[in-house]
């Protein structure tokens, strides 16, 4: 069977070229021959043919069509030209979807075809002559502009469009531009700069004409990394178009719908084929419709092929139709899956002299030449050396597609069996075979080239080609590693230890890795400082001063020995032959490195860098396993020692420091035996932060941490602090009880010196060895309780009133504070009158076993005029007034709030200062000091009361102050100003004494009077101005009569002026209704809450209108029928007459003979009047005017003035037919009145 029996091949052997596509029969072929899916067709919807119509008016934008050389770019261009300019050629469309959506731009074009690759002028002087040769073809007379004279582009184009407009007013004009990547990849920085901010004007009249622009490139424009030098541009560029990306799938759609057509039988041939295979490649069943579709092409190669950066001019589908032509008359292998894919393409790269002449790729043939020349020659399993070439070929393929030829990535063995269908025959057809065949086909690879130009990624497992790898540098650490004496093998051992340890910390003594360390001891969770040792027990003495413990990392070769004391701990390495092997090698590696220079030793720093790594990786996972421990000469492994303890997220460091604490707990019980067991981890960084946060506890400043170290010495009960349960407070609260009147506890006689390891002097205290960094927290609570004060080395003292201070303490002088000693007594006659004024039993200071009690009522009182105070002063500020005036002088205000101060400031923070009995004794007031307490909270008490008495009466002042702004009248407003001057002289009673709910009553009891007063006077007025429901009744009565429906019929009659009955109608629209309101309601509101009637209201009493109204109408009726009748009577109307339809006339005679209006005026007795009356020319004299004109008249005799009113009358009427003109005197109507 042979590939020709399996595809219908249509080779694609040329590029497209668009400037071509102008011809009518390359266009129709060029249609025919474009191929799509149908998502690619959906694509090009939004982002072309909806940018393209100019049937609906959106924000057309310019377009962009991506696609790298051979993908169909330019094909496409010359598709989506050739209908717009011709709708005939939208039938030779293969893509149903795409016809359809199409025809909204099919033949409604005009079109100017440019390809701009290889030009040097600017762009926008190509675009204009472009465009002027075009015009010359068509017949407009267009010269394009001097390019020195332009200083607008835009309008520039837009001269262009109006030029095409006035040959073509129904159709676009569409420019398609092919190659403008390579264009602008030519130019300068600015050139690229200037050229864009065309293409920007160019685009944006594409949304303000039926200009439209298409333009095709290689790449992505507007990310380029290579034009970021113009990002602000571009990003304006940007915005004014849309891009459509040929994407891969878009190119193996037209591989294998164009290319490598197939009907249904060859499919079937095909997949029966590949069905054989299928199980050796991953991906290959699930995608086997694709390889299908593609065969015997790979997907692969699609992809890979559009990622080769450095070859701009590849064309793909021209690549694969050379590709088949070669094989086409071939047989299709029936023991192999004979497809092709992208290390094909390489022999075609290595032969092209052009493209070798890029640094890039030449580089990459030079060294995949010598790779291959040497499997060639020495490679020596024959039967993989197909495959190796294969491998050679493809790995150089890919080289190309990683963005620089230093990019540590290529390919698995896994991804080389699969992209290219590696195949050798096997037993049986086993994926894990051929995948070992493979793997044994790389390792050949390397042995032979020794390792030159091919590099395998031990840290993704991937293969690539390194063009600058000429030395075998695996090879000579090998050798190296050969020669590596033990004590050398040790050091770089404990390099890596070091390395997993994860610190960076320096060598304790110069020349012996000895470390300072810190072991956090778990039993109790607080760091113990010590040495950790990399090398035998016998450099000890070098390591001064003594400390808590010594842990040894012994050598892993060479003989060994220990001493097997109790503050020792010992770790054995037993890893295996590979690490061992690795770490060779890794010494090896370092070793070269620092008798090399240059690339050479950068190249061994990065093979020692991927050992290490697989070094540490390796101690990392078998932490457990890797060591065994001894303490005093009995040996364990780590995981029997941390056994229960270990957790999986356990670092290195950490298993050696659980294990090392385990074995030494009972030591370091012994060294600080009752030391408290820490809640928190403690470490020498955190210790201070720690500490610091358990001080500030004391101050009111809790958190998670305070709390937790609080806890750690058994200071708090629940969430308070009782120092009495705490063994540690306890200790010295014994000691403070024992001392004489006045004695103290000196620092000195407390704490003990040492040193640490940074130097510094260290005290801890004598009775626990509790360093003096956590001492204070102890300390602090029997303050706190009232058992002790502290005094500071500064000479200030910690009292339990006083610990608010603590924050702002420095804590080097709580450290080393200078004594404690025991508090005052307790001063009662005070406490007495400061309980007398809260109103607490004072019995309950008497007892000493009720104080407890007492204590939490002054807590709770002590909170509650807190509270107050805050309340009653943010009340002085926010509303204290009433009426429109401040409740209270400016001064009585001040003193409010002062007191409000000072009685805030006593008592915020007896929670912290009294919150004990013991630390009432701490109270600082004297006897006067109390009283005048006293007098400041009764003044506080006034803040209440003023508030009681606006609350009260707030609803009666707020009501008479709106009735004082309606101006109510002259009495009314004699009676609120009374009112006023008493509410007044009612307010400022309340600082002398009078309490809020007494004034509030005598307030209320006055303005209700006003209130009362005031309903009455209202509500008389709202009955004169309103109708009530029989008057409202009578005037819909009117307004629907018959006599004003007749009236409003005739003023369509010239000769009767509307304006009075306008006047009527809105006489009668100005009267109000309202029936609906109660003296009730006007208890709510002081104004009606229906109609909204203010006695400010200059409306008419609505007394007697009905009847006016009445009258009026009927006077208009009678008036306007005389005027009628007098008009009729007319001998040129009377002539008229006789004219008149029979019907006409006998409308006309029974209003004249009955002298009336007939009862319902309809719209044929006025149309008949109108038409009698056409041959009337009206002169209409506006009132206005005559009346002007006659004030202006001086005095005049009887005939003077007479002959004056012939001039204005002849003024109107001069060159008018006097025998059938009709003066009419009318008032001038008001726009709303002739809306009537």
């Amino acid at each position: 069977m042979k590939y020709s029996e399996l595809i219908s091949f249509k080779p694609i052997e040329s590029a497209i070229q668009l400037l071509e596509t102008a011809d009518k029969k390359v266009a129709q072929d060029m249609v025919r021959t474009y191929v799509m899916s149908d998502t690619m067709a959906e694509n090009l919807k939004a982002t072309v043919i909806d940018q393209l119509q100019m049937e609906e008016v959106v924000d057309n934008k310019a377009v962009m069509i991506v696609g790298n050389y051979g993908t169909g770019k330019s094909h496409l261009m010359s598709v989506i030209a050739a209908i717009a300019s011709d709708a005939d050629n939208l039938a030779f469309a293969q893509n149903k979807r795409f016809s359809q959506d199409m025809a909204v731009i099919a033949g409604k074009f005009e079109v100017l075809r440019l390809k701009v690759d290889g030009l040097t002028m600017p762009l926008r002087e190509i675009i204009f002559e472009e465009i002027e040769d075009d015009f010359a073809k068509r017949g407009i007379a267009y010269t394009a502009p001097d390019p020195d004279q332009i200083r607008d582009n835009s309008r520039m184009l837009k001269e262009v469009m109006q030029k095409f407009q006035s040959k073509y007013p129904d159709r676009g004009y569409l420019i398609v531009i092919d190659e403008l990547l390579s264009y602008l990849t030519s130019r300068d920085e600015r050139q690229i700069v200037l050229d864009l901010a065309f293409l920007q004007s160019v685009a944006e009249l594409c949304s303000k004409s039926r200009l439209r622009l298409i333009c095709g490139v290689q790449e992505k424009v507007f990310d380029n990394p290579r034009f970021s030098f113009a990002s602000e541009t571009l990003k304006k560029v940007g915005d004014r178009f849309t891009q459509i990306i040929i994407t891969k799938e878009a190119t193996a759609y037209v591989v294998s719908e164009r290319i490598l057509k197939k009907n249904p039988e060859q499919k079937a041939m095909i997949r029966q084929h590949l069905e054989k295979f299928s199980g050796l490649y991953g991906g290959m069943s699930s995608r086997m419709e694709e390889f299908v579709d593609l065969f015997p092409i790979h997907p692969a190669y699609i992809d890979v092929f559009n990622k080769i950066y450095v070859i701009e001019n590849r064309h793909i589908l021209k690549n694969i139709s050379l590709t088949i032509k070669d094989i086409f008359e071939e047989e299709v292998p029936e023991d192999a899956p004979g497809i092709i894919s992208f290390d094909n393409y390489w022999p075609a790269i290595k032969s092209n002299g052009i493209w070798k002449s890029d640094v890039t790729i030449s580089r990459v043939v030079g060294a995949s030449g010598q790779l291959e020349e040497i499997i060639d020659r020495s490679f020596a399993k024959a039967a993989y050396k197909p495959m190796a070439k294969q491998i050679i070929y493809a790995l150089s393929v890919h080289r190309l597609t990683t963005n620089g030829l230093d990019v540590p990535f290529g390919l698995t063995a896994e991804n080389l069996k699969d992209d290219l269908c590696l195949y050798l025959p096997m037993p049986e057809q086993d994926a894990d075979f051929l995948l070992g065949a493979v793997n044994a086909a790389l390792r050949e690879i390397m042995r032979t080239v020794s390792g030159q130009f091919i590099i395998h990624n031990e840290e993704n497992n991937q293969y690539y080609i390194d063009v600058d790898k000429v030395v075998d540098y695996d090879e000579r650490v090998k050798q190296r590693a050969a020669m590596m004496a033990e004590g050398e093998l040790n050091r770089y051992f404990y390099k890596v230890v070091y390395g997993c340890l994860e610190w960076d910390a320096r060598q304790y003594v110069n020349g012996f890795e000895i470390y300072q360390y810190d072991l956090n001891w778990d039993s109790h969770n607080i760091f113990r400082e010590g040495y950790l040792f990399m090398g035998l027990p016998g450099e000890r003495s070098t390591a001064q001063l003594e400390r808590d413990f010594y842990i040894y990392i012994m050598p892993p070769f060479g003989e060994t020995e220990e001493n097997a004391q109790e503050d020792e701990v010992y770790f054995y390495f037993r890893g295996n032959d590979s690490f061992k092997e690795d770490l060779r090698l890794f010494a090896a590696a370092n070793v070269q490195a620092d008798i090399s220079e240059g690339k050479d030793k950068d190249a061994y720093l990065n093979k020692a860098a991927v050992l290490r790594k697989k070094l540490v990786k390796y101690l990392s996972e078998n932490k457990t396993t890797c060591f065994n421990v001894s303490y005093q000469s009995h040996m364990r492994q780590i995981i029997e020692v941390l056994k229960g303890k270990y957790q999986r997220d356990m670092t290195f460091k950490d298993t050696i420091d659980l294990a090392s604490s385990i074995c030494l707990d009972e030591h370091f019980g012994k060294i600080y035996p009752g030391f408290p067991v820490m809640k928190t981890r403690i470490t020498r960084k955190n210790q201070a932060e720690n500490a610091k946060a358990a001080f500030d506890h004391f101050a009111g400043r809790k958190s998670q941490q305070s709390t937790a170290m609080l806890q750690s010495f058994g200071i708090l009960d629940g969430d308070k602090i009782r120092p009495e349960g705490s063994k540690y407070a306890s200790y010295y609260m014994d000691l403070l009880k024992k001392l004489p009147p006045k004695g103290v506890l000196n620092f000195s006689d407390l704490f003990e010196e040492g040193m640490t390891f940074e130097g510094q002097t260290n005290f801890t205290d004598k009775a626990f060895k509790i360093s003096y960094t956590f001492t204070p927290i102890i300390f602090l609570s029997l303050v706190y309780a009232g058992y002790a004060v502290l005094t500071l080395k500064n000479g200030s003292t910690l009292t339990a009133s006083n610990l608010d201070q603590v924050p702002k303490t420095s804590v080097t002088d709580l450290y080393e504070f200078r004594y404690l000693s025991r508090p005052a007594q307790l001063a009662m006659a005070e406490w007495k009158k400061l309980f007398e004024i809260l109103d607490i039993n004072s019995a309950l200071l008497e007892n000493p076993d009720d104080r407890e009690k007492g204590v939490a009522e002054l807590l709770r009182k002590a909170q509650e005029m807190s509270s107050k105070a805050v309340l009653e002063e943010r009340r002085l500020t926010d509303g204290f007034e009433l009426w429109g005036e401040p409740l209270a002088s400016q001064q009585q205000v001040n003193r409010m709030r002062s007191a409000a101060q000072a009685v805030k400031n006593e008592f915020s923070n007896y929670q912290v200062r009294f919150n004990t009995p013991a630390k009432l004794n701490n109270f600082g007031l004297s006897y006067e000091e109390v009283e005048a307490l006293g007098r400041q909270i009764q003044i506080l008490g006034r803040v209440t009361e003023y508030v009681t008495f606006k609350v009260k009466c707030a609803d009666i002042v707020s009501y008479i102050a709106a009735v004082e702004y309606m101006n109510p009248g002259a009495d009314m407003k004699a009676a609120i100003e009374d009112g006023k001057a008493e509410f007044r002289e009612i307010r400022d009673s309340i600082m002398d004494g009078c309490s809020g709910d007494a004034a509030a009553g005598k307030v209320i009891a006055k303005l209700e009077k006003i209130k009362e007063k005031y309903i009455d006077l209202y509500f008389e007025e709202h009955r004169k101005k309103r109708l009530g429901v029989d008057d409202a009744r009578r005037r819909r009565q009117i307004q629907e009569g018959q006599a004003l429906k007749n009236l409003k019929k005739l003023r369509g009659i010239e000769i009767f002026s509307g304006a009075k009955l306008s006047e009527l109608e809105q006489s009668m629209d100005e009267l109000k209704v309202c029936y609906s309101l109660t003296p009730q309601e006007l208890k709510n509101s002081p104004i009606c809450p229906h109609c909204r009637f203010s006695l400010e209201d200059n409306a008419k009493n609505v007394a007697g209108q009905m009847e006016y109204l009445e009258t009026r109408i009927d006077e208009m009726t009678a008036e306007w029928t005389r005027m009628l009748l007098d008009t009729l009577s007319d001998q040129i109307l009377l002539d008229r007459k006789k004219h008149l339809k029979a019907q006409e006339a006998k409308v006309i005679a029974d209003f004249v003979s009955a002298g009336k209006l007939p009862e319902k005026v309809d719209d044929f007795f006025v149309n008949t009047i109108s038409s009698l009356l056409k041959g009337f020319e009206p002169v209409v004299i506006e009132t206005e005017e005559l009346m002007h004109a006659l004030e202006e008249l001086p005095p005049l005799d009887e005939s003077s003035f007479k002959a004056k009113i012939d001039e204005i009358v002849s003024a109107y009427t001069q060159g008018r037919d006097t025998g059938k003109l009709r003066i009419i005197v009318k008032r001038k109507e008001s726009e709303e009145h002739c809306a009537f």
